[in-house]
């Protein structure tokens, strides 16, 4: 009898054991965090990287902050507020991005939203240099922030590119990297990279094609624009007397021709004055 009634008083004990850990998860807050795309290095990350450089008729882009909700998802739009973090921001307001909405919405049973935040291609220290935007979440009265480790987010972007790896497996085609001669493959070539599996036998010819198309750009851009008019590029003289390469869509985004004397051919020159 005693046992029965140890083991009953033992029975009685998980159980209510049980329900007082349930008991937090049905109290808990809803809370909203960062969920950006983990790094192919790492399981997570804290930024965003953008780069104009890949879309050159492009004045202004948008990027989109994925922000996700931790609890319940709930039949009606709730509030969350998304805010600059200036110690961590070098863009400013109305000349880099669109300024931020005083709270963004969490729709009614959705568990994810991604907010639009604009970039603006107008100022020429994108091309030099990589600006920041630091985000913070704050709370309102329908989330929380209780992830203090993804609370926090930076969105880094320029106009500017970086070496590729794949630019050395094709150097005999494309010479000499520079960032200017890399903006205007992207621009003309017709794709933004070159693979390097050879064992795949389409990685070479397409590859030729690609480098191929720039190098006749590159012989005559007059040529070029005028066989790719549906590319929306145009070639103008421009007041100082010299030709102007750019996109119609984006005039801002210019490249100087100048006409070499020995050989009558026009070149661009790259940002460390060598001819392209």
């Amino acid at each position: 009898m005693k046992k029965y009634i140890l083991f009953s008083v033992l029975c009685c004990m998980v159980f209510f054991a049980c329900k007082k850990e349930e008991t937090p998860l049905f109290n808990t807050t809803e809370n909203v965090y960062f969920d950006f795309t983990p790094d192919e290095d790492d399981d997570k990350t804290d930024s965003l990287l953008y780069s104009f450089a890949y879309f050159p008729d492009k004045g202004e882009d948008t990027v989109f902050i994925p922000v996700r909700l931790s609890g319940f998802r709930v039949s009606r739009d709730r509030t969350f507020i998304l805010k600059i973090v200036d110690s961590s921001t070098t863009a400013k307001a109305s000349v880099h991005y669109e300024p931020l909405k005083d709270k963004y919405i969490m729709a009614a049973d959705s568990g994810m939203c991604m907010v639009p935040l604009i970039l603006l291609n107008k100022d020429t220290l994108l091309k030099s240099k990589t600006l920041t935007i630091g985000l913070t979440l704050m709370p309102t009265a329908d989330l929380g922030v209780a992830f203090t480790l993804q609370n926090k987010g930076i969105v880094k972007f320029s106009n500017r590119l970086e070496k590729p790896d794949w630019w050395n497996a094709w150097a005999g085609e494309l010479g000499d990297y520079s960032r200017v001669k890399h903006e205007l493959f992207i621009r003309v070539s017709g794709t933004t990279e070159l693979g390097t599996n050879f064992q795949d036998f389409n990685t070479i010819p397409k590859a030729l094609y690609h480098t191929r198309r720039f190098k006749s750009f590159l012989l005559d851009p007059f040529k070029w624009v005028e066989q790719y008019a549906e590319e929306g590029y145009v070639i103008t003289m421009e007041a100082d007397g010299y030709y102007y390469f750019y996109n119609s869509k984006n005039p801002d985004a210019r490249y100087r021709l100048e006409k070499n004397p020995d050989d009558g051919r026009y070149y661009f020159r790259d940002e460390n004055g060598k001819r392209i």
